[in-house]
């Protein structure tokens, strides 16, 4: 009976991503229907050739379209995930915890110390992944370019810095791992929902660092009893990612350098994890 209930848990750990991704088609196909409509609308000569290139070209082309579709869907599922997480995982019974009782100075700087140690780390997992299949990488980039992440725009540095984080948070660090946890323990709770992570981003380049930010998150949220936490890191190692100036990235071919600056990154990552947990032992009394 324990068997069947503990796998029980494991299969509703997926409702959530799914119903992410049932979203995600809805918006999209939506958006490209609407899209469509508006293009037959201004050139009636495409409506017999739905299926030329250049009607896909115009479909698909504009990449601040689909960056507006991407932050529609941000937002529907955070609402939807921020609704399901409210109902049956938000524990209602007990106060709201003082913003001194979440997090402290020595948390802020140890998340800060993993953020920049962690975007060192998945510089280097993309690098690795790009060694082993170099047509993962060029479909990562065409990807990237194609979704209107080659340019800074407000759309992208508001889906990138605010909207994803928020409704990723509640997907797999609010619900998957509050299930993933009661059939299983932590360390492989989070492995569990770092992997369905890293799956959720479609394709291997950004799996493979998303399923490393997934551990840190989760992590981060259980340690300190807070998803407003992991919501926070996940927000700053964005806002690095978006905006990291070139001159602190290194260019060269020398490997003693590229090393040095993995193991400085581990240690950094290191010495953020533990400030981070010395700062949850020092929090003020919850209430």
């Amino acid at each position: 009976m324990k068997v069947l209930k503990k796998i029980g848990c494991i299969l509703f750990c997926l409702l959530p991503i799914l119903l992410a991704f049932g979203l995600q088609l809805l918006i999209t196909f939506a958006g490209l229907a609407l899209r469509a409509f508006y293009l037959f609308h201004q050139d009636p000569s495409l409506i017999g050739s739905f299926s030329s290139p250049e009607f896909q070209r115009k479909l698909l082309g504009d990449s601040q379209f689909l960056m507006a579709l991407s932050v529609i869907y941000g937002i529907a599922s955070a609402l939807a995930l921020g609704f399901w997480y409210w109902k049956w995982c938000f524990p209602k019974k007990k106060p709201r915890r003082k913003p001194s009782a979440i997090i402290n100075p020595a948390m802020i700087l140890g998340l800060l110390f993993m953020v920049v140690g962690l975007q060192y780390i998945s510089t280097y997992l993309i690098m690795a992944v790009a060694a082993i299949n170099p047509s993962w990488y060029e479909y990562y980039e065409s990807l990237m370019e194609s979704a209107g992440f080659g340019n800074v725009t407000i759309a992208l540095a508001l889906y990138s810095v605010v909207v994803a984080p928020i409704s990723e948070e509640l997907i797999f660090r609010g619900i998957t791992l509050k299930y993933a946890a009661k059939a299983m323990p932590f360390f492989l709770a989070n492995i569990f929902q770092a992997f369905l992570f890293g799956v959720f981003h479609g394709n291997m380049v950004q799996g493979v660092y998303a399923f490393a930010v997934g551990l840190f998150c989760g992590y981060i949220c259980v340690k300190g009893e807070s998803i407003y936490l992991s919501i926070l890191f996940h927000m700053l190692f964005n806002l690095w990612g978006t905006f990291q100036p070139d001159f602190l990235s290194y260019a060269g071919n020398s490997l003693p350098v590229h090393l040095g600056i993995l193991a400085g990154a581990a240690i950094l990552s290191g010495i953020g994890a533990f400030l981070y947990q010395r700062g949850v032992r020092n929090r003020l009394p919850a209430y």
